[in-house]
């Protein structure tokens, strides 16, 4: 025996994998059904059927599904059908019904929008229904509803970019 201490053979370290985001109930997979019991055609099977995607504590890139959830986390891109962000960051929503409540989101385009006590930067909608509290710095919207306090509408972006070309070719002029 030496005096040295002996050491075993270290495991190669396993690769890290990144793990998908489950579907709330996705887990438990469906009861078993008898041979004998006939389904109905007409009856969506569980496996077709679209299940919401809920989102919590979190951050994730993007999620892409017919319902989504966002509950006080961080995405960077929500597309589907109904998208829900409550307490959340969002970089943006492309859904066809869209609700925020107490969150933050970057860009909002949708043909319903309903925003209550949240922080957008801009919003391109059919119709959007703000509550108390909103703020919401550029709508192009067909009709707005409710008390959101709205920096800049369809005509003073319109005029905003005005100035801003006005700006622009004076400086260009004035540089030659």
């Amino acid at each position: 025996m030496t005096d040295e201490p002996t050491t075993q053979p270290k495991a190669a370290p396993r690769p890290r994998r990144r793990h998908a985001a489950v579907p709330t109930g996705a887990s438990t997979p469906p009861a078993p059904t008898p041979a004998s019991a006939p389904t109905p055609a007409s009856a969506p099977t569980p496996a077709s059927a679209p299940t919401p995607v809920e989102f919590s504590r979190g951050a994730i890139g993007g999620i892409r599904a017919q319902d989504v959830h966002v509950r006080t986390g961080v995405v960077g891109g929500i597309a589907g059908e109904h998208a829900s962000v409550e307490m959340g960051l969002v970089g943006g929503i492309a859904a066809r019904e869209a609700s925020v409540s107490q969150g933050v989101v970057r860009a909002v385009l949708a043909q319903e929008v309903r925003v209550e006590q949240s922080l957008v930067r801009i919003v391109v909608a059919n119709r959007v229904q703000a509550g108390p509290t909103t703020a919401i710095a550029f709508v192009l919207a067909r009709r707005v509803d409710g008390e959101a306090k709205i920096l800049f509408d369809w005509r003073g972006a319109l005029a905003l970019a005005a100035v801003f070309g006005v700006l622009a070719a004076a400086f260009r002029v004035a540089r030659r």
